[in-house]
């Protein structure tokens, strides 16, 4: 931030002294234009002598001739006798030589100094130069920069209540710098009191990459996964602003709800469905039912066919494409079996690269409890080895059960003796 601030006010200063460089050289110019005039109007010829004008007086009837004033400044008055280098010395012996020490023992009169006696026409100018160079020169004082004033302006609209112009405000802020965790927080409490979760989760994930450790974006981005659903997640950035503020009690309540949010959901069945390709067989004619079948316990079920689910062709690209086939699956008849088929359709050394950090505890939980059963051990292994390598899977195994701890066990004694991931996975896992 210091070094962005010294690089602006560096080339402030230039584009200032380049002004005042550009202001100084028009001034020169414009005095040597003024000098150059000047001595081309010295270099004209005097007015000529003037003869003496006759001027007749009221009452008299001869004329009075009187001198131009020029012809009296040209002609001198005083004789050449009256210099002290006469020969024979002889003004020395009429000099007094009192009234000399009088007139030097006298204070001198003030006479005017030559700045005083010379026009200066170019003083006008002079002092717009000046004023020009105090306007441009003012920035140079440290000033505030234009992303904290947007930021400032943007809190006063949020305390305002004025959510929306608070993020115009904010986005302005981070145009200048946009790795601001302060300003990106800031944007995102007013996406949160906007409704609009999804933008406040992206807001609080680029402040804490600029700063992991920004207590007030994990736990507004754990208010936001909250609101979408995302309980695991946001119980681990709880966590993680727990760890920075041990002494935080509304940290410690929203970790309780978090985990009451997470309790809920496990028992609730879901809710949404999600649309997927199906092929349902033609549903057959009911047969006649024998006589001690005439009253079951269950009619419904015999008018729901069986979903038989059809898995795409291609393996998924991305985490979103396959969250959304693996949740399709669980409407099947054939949940394991199809899971197990659509899990074998993936690279698991590309497993980092499709997850990123798009893996939630609830989808590795599920994963465990396919692999569980699974006939193809190595491969399971392999599998469990390739999400120790998602970039967040170091967090969410701090939240598995001992249930699927006991699962990844039994998998790890099947395993061969030449099998080169066991100490890894055990690691991984924390199942020494």
């Amino acid at each position: 931030m210091e070094t962005l601030l010294v690089q602006r006010q560096i080339r402030e200063n230039a584009s200032y002294l380049q002004d005042y460089l550009g202001d100084l050289n028009v001034w020169e110019s414009s005095m040597t234009k003024r000098e150059a005039q000047r001595a081309a109007a010295s270099k004209r010829s005097a007015a000529p002598v003037r003869k003496a004008v006759a001027v007749t007086v009221r009452g008299s009837q001869d004329s009075v001739s009187i001198p131009h004033p020029i012809n009296a400044v040209k002609t001198s008055t005083k004789a050449p006798s009256q210099h002290v280098y006469d020969k024979g010395y002889q003004k020395w012996d009429s000099f007094d030589v009192e009234a000399a020490l009088k007139e030097v023992d006298e204070p001198a009169r003030p006479r005017p100094t030559a700045q005083e006696s010379i026009p200066q026409p170019e003083r006008p100018v002079k002092k717009v130069v000046a004023a020009s160079r105090t306007t441009k020169t003012a920035p140079a004082t440290p000033s505030v920069p234009r992303d904290v004033l947007d930021k400032e302006e943007g809190n006063r609209h949020f305390k305002a209540g004025d959510f929306a112009a608070a993020i115009s405000c904010y986005s302005r802020s981070l145009s200048y710098n946009p790795r601001n965790p302060v300003v990106l927080s800031n944007r995102a409490m007013a996406h949160l009191k906007m409704n609009q979760f999804e933008k406040a989760e992206i807001d609080c994930t680029a402040a804490l990459t600029a700063d992991s450790g920004h207590v007030k974006s994990l736990v507004r981005c754990a208010t936001a996964r909250n609101s979408l659903g995302k309980h695991h997640a946001a119980l681990l950035d709880l966590e993680a602003a727990m760890a920075l503020d041990p002494t935080s009690k509304a940290i410690a309540t929203q970790i309780k709800q978090t985990r009451e949010n997470i309790k809920q959901s496990v028992r609730r069945a879901p809710t949404t469905r999600v649309q997927v390709v199906v092929e349902a067989p033609p549903t057959p004619e009911p047969a006649k039912p024998a006589p001690q079948e005439e009253a079951p316990r269950r009619p419904a079920a015999k008018t729901i066919p069986k979903i038989q689910v059809r898995l795409p062709d291609k393996a998924p690209s991305t985490a979103y494409e396959f969250v959304r086939v693996w949740k399709s699956l669980k409407h099947s008849s054939e949940m394991l079996s199809l899971r197990r088929a659509y899990l074998g359709r993936l690279r698991v050394d590309s497993l980092a690269t499709l997850f990123k950090d798009s893996i939630e505890a609830d989808l590795v939980s599920e994963l465990i409890e396919t692999l569980r059963d699974e006939q193809d051990v190595v491969f399971a292994l392999d599998f469990l080895h390739g999400l120790t390598r998602v970039p967040r899977f170091s967090m969410v195994s701090m939240f598995f059960t001992a249930d699927e701890k006991t699962a990844i066990k039994e998998l790890l004694a099947k395993a061969p003796p030449a099998y080169t991931h066991l100490d890894a996975i055990q690691a991984a896992f924390d199942v020494n």
